[in-house]
């Protein structure tokens, strides 16, 4: 049972080291920069509902929103 394991490790991080190698700097930097463009969209959009929800349940926060954000 244990060298079945060891060979499914070694098999699986032989695939994960070909996977990584596979790809060059610029391909990887350009993953991590889609990603994080898509966490800040996501991000920003919560926080957008969010104030949204505040402001439907407090109207007369309204102004001082506006003067806040212009």
């Amino acid at each position: 049972m244990q060298e079945k394991l060891n060979s499914a490790l070694v098999y699986f991080f032989a695939w994960l080291l070909a996977f990584f190698g596979a790809l060059s700097l610029q391909d990887w930097v350009t993953i991590i920069g889609v990603g994080l463009a898509i966490g800040t969209f996501c991000v920003n959009r919560h926080y957008r509902k969010k104030s949204f929800k505040l402001l439907q349940q407090y109207p007369q926060l309204g102004e001082l929103y506006e003067d806040i954000n212009s």
